[in-house]
């Protein structure tokens, strides 16, 4: 069964410049961003069509097996066309905490060297 997240990226007029560049950071994060506003669309969808009946154009008995796969094109569709804006905030929250993850590394300790004259002899 073909995994329901896409290979790379999807570039469209929303996507950021940075995340532009081929096998960057950027691109990858930004990649992940859309991935999860697919996901967070498909269960918003898949909520949406849960109260359609049997009797409707898109109910039937026929159609239950299909609806899940209707629900994830649309939402693949939604997120590739610039989808709702969840994925600019999260991949800015992405490259934020990637960022601030290099800036918290602890600096290493130094120690000033000690003259000679400042050591204490032994006896």
């Amino acid at each position: 069964m073909r995994s329901q997240t896409p290979e790379r990226a999807i570039l469209n007029t929303y996507t950021p410049a940075a995340a532009k560049v081929a096998g960057s950071k950027e691109q990858r994060a930004w990649g992940q961003a859309q991935n999860f506003e697919q996901v967070f669309l498909n269960t918003m969808f898949g909520q949406m069509f849960t109260g359609i009946g049997t009797e409707s154009p898109l109910g039937g008995k026929n159609s239950e097996a299909w609806r899940g796969m209707l629900v994830d094109e649309y939402a693949k569709s939604v997120s590739a066309q610039g989808g709702v804006g969840l994925a600019n905030h999260i991949y800015r929250e992405l490259v934020s905490a990637q960022e601030a993850g290099t800036r918290r590394l602890p600096s290493l300790p130094t120690t000033p060297a000690l003259p000679a004259a400042a050591l204490p002899r032994s006896q």
